[in-house]
């Protein structure tokens, strides 16, 4: 199986190539653009990643987002809802963008895509995995154990700020996560 994983649109975009469980390429955007902490989607980073490996957009079993909007999004109103009005001007900034393009992600991401292989369809391919699970997963999948505990400890994600998880073989189980105060 080969799993193309994208982070972007934050802060330091990237993209990691893995076939059967193992690294094949993983590469920071900054590399390529020379923009510290670079945030676009990691046109180059996923190109270099297909070149190390041999393979192209078509090759990949599934392509995975570090993060699901919509819970993100919940997230926001919620919290802007419990604070309001103090957090208004801060509201007024970012909701421009969340209805621009972050609420509509799976389009934008399939347009970057299709910039790098044109006629690319990803459909079902395109994934998008919770926060902390990204994290967890980073960690314990390249480690050589068969089993482990997993901590993360993030800002926030969605709703968890820190989780805790269990790794035995291929799965990843959280066990316990503190979320978000509101």
């Amino acid at each position: 199986m080969i799993i193309l994983g994208i982070s972007a649109f934050y802060h330091d975009s990237a993209a990691a190539l893995i076939k059967d469980g193992q690294i094949v390429a993983a590469a920071q955007e900054e590399r390529f653009t020379r923009v510290k902490a670079d945030m676009d989607f990691p046109r180059e980073a996923v190109r270099y990643c297909l070149a190390e490996g041999g393979y192209t957009l078509q090759d990949c079993d599934c392509i995975v987002f570090y993060d699901k909007p919509l819970p993100k999004f919940e997230r926001l109103l919620e919290t802007y809802l419990a604070f309001a009005p103090k957090g208004f001007t801060s509201f007024r900034a970012a909701m421009p963008i969340w209805l621009r393009e972050k609420l509509f992600l799976r389009n934008l991401i399939e347009k970057e895509l299709k910039k790098i292989a044109p006629g690319y369809k990803p459909g079902e391919k395109l994934l998008f995995s919770e926060h902390h699970l990204s994290h967890a997963a980073s960690a314990f999948y390249p480690s050589p154990f068969d089993e482990a505990l997993i901590l993360t400890l993030d800002g926030v994600g969605e709703w968890s700020t820190s989780s805790v998880a269990i790794g035995r073989g291929k799965t990843i189980t959280v066990e316990k996560e503190l979320r978000f105060p509101l």
